[in-house]
């Protein structure tokens, strides 16, 4: 069985390296734009064309940091919202954290607040016993692990027990399939995956790649080869833009499209931690670039902001990239139409009241769209390291 896995990785490996794409990486100049992914739209005609300024720069650190605010005061004021999201109340927290090094105050309190949300969150498991968690139980419980893993200081006892807690969820499932919810090798052998399969997939890769940072963490051969078959699935699978639809970005099955795109991207990402380059996916690349200006004319402020974040990995700037300069102009309006709250804004169809998660998923997102970043190195031992172990590129 070892030497059937490896041979398979090493054919995943030769698949994901063999293609280089030459296609431009950050270009600022309209008429050096490829013309797929040239600006279109009135929501672009209303941006300005002048250079990004110093004062911008500033506003955008002011929007980041508020939204880090508008985060941390719901969930201190609101205990039962923690609960209610879960770990959607962790993630924003610590995703504000990733590649913020040039932000250091804005880094440390991120995840100090992380941790709180955490640690409120932990309260229930701590007098468990490791035999007591179900396998309906396994995906919450190995969420919080890594965020244990990832927040609490090394060693802490209350990790070793999420672990304990974990491994007991695992075992009481049988199987990975069985942990997961479905046979992975199934659908991805299937004809006509679905959206939503694929979509509980990349969600996986990310968990299960994070995962094997859990010293302890029992996790069956399948879970690590997980992430690089299904990336091997997806440089082939389609991805439909907005012009193959009549009502092209208003079209709900482009809208899903566009949402399974982003976070595709944030398997090589990790949510933001590190860098994603050209060659990791070259028709990804092309679907982001040549669909951004249908996204900015739809207008979405979180799908926008995913665009605009994902581009940032890539190693543009506002300087450098005309729409990474859009999109940040774009959702900086946005910011200042809700009096500087990314929370109070709604789009059109909203109503003025909406969820707890909606709410929260603006700041998310609005924050990521705006933040100048570094990514951080994908070292040996990092989340990174682990995919470009399988991805084999760049070293």
């Amino acid at each position: 069985m070892g030497l059937t896995r490896s041979a398979i990785l090493l054919l995943l490996l030769t698949c994901g390296c063999a293609t280089r794409s030459p296609e431009s990486l950050c270009v600022l100049a309209p008429a050096a734009i490829p013309e797929s992914w040239r600006p279109s739209g009135e929501v672009h005609k209303s941006l300005s064309a002048a250079p990004w300024s110093a004062d911008e720069a500033k506003v955008a650190a002011y929007a980041v940091k508020r939204g880090l605010d508008e985060l941390s005061d719901l969930f201190s004021s609101r205990p039962t919202t923690v609960r209610a999201l879960a770990d959607d109340a962790v993630e924003p927290l610590i995703d504000a954290s990733y590649a913020a090094a040039n932000m250091p105050a804005l880094q440390i309190a991120a995840r100090d607040q992380a941790r709180r949300v955490l640690t409120l969150l932990l309260a229930p498991y701590l007098r468990r016993s490791s035999d007591s968690p179900t396998c309906n139980e396994f995906s919450h419980l190995v969420t919080l692990t890594i965020y244990s893993q990832a927040l609490l200081p090394s060693g802490d006892a209350r990790t070793r027990l999420m672990v304990a807690l974990t491994n007991g969820a695992y075992q009481a499932c049988g199987s990975f399939p069985a942990a997961i919810g479905y046979d992975y090798h199934r659908t991805l052998a299937g004809e006509n995956v679905s959206t939503n399969d694929i979509w509980n997939l990349v969600m996986w890769s990310i968990t299960l790649t994070d995962a094997q940072l859990v010293p302890g963490l029992e996790l069956p051969p399948e879970a690590r080869d997980l992430p690089p078959a299904l990336w091997h699935f997806l440089a082939h699978y389609s991805l439909a833009g907005a012009r193959a639809y009549p009502d092209g970005a208003l079209d709900k099955r482009f809208y899903d499209t566009a949402y399974l795109a982003t976070h595709i991207a944030y398997i090589p990402t990790g949510y933001g931690r590190h860098p994603i380059y050209i060659a990791d996916a070259p028709d990804l690349y092309r679907f982001l670039r040549q669909n951004f200006y249908a996204v900015l004319e739809m207008g979405e402020l979180d799908l926008v902001a995913e665009f605009v974040d994902l581009f940032r990995q890539y190693g543009c700037t506002e300087q450098n990239d005309l729409q990474v300069r859009d999109g940040t102009r774009y959702l900086l309006k946005l910011f200042h139409s809700a009096g500087d709250h990314w929370m109070a804004y709604r789009e059109r169809y909203e109503p003025a009241k909406t969820s707890d998660y909606d709410a929260v998923h603006k700041a998310w997102t609005g924050m990521s769209g705006v933040r100048v970043r570094v990514p951080e190195p994908a070292k040996l031992g990092t989340y990174g390291g682990i995919v470009r172990g399988w991805l084999g590129y760049p070293r």
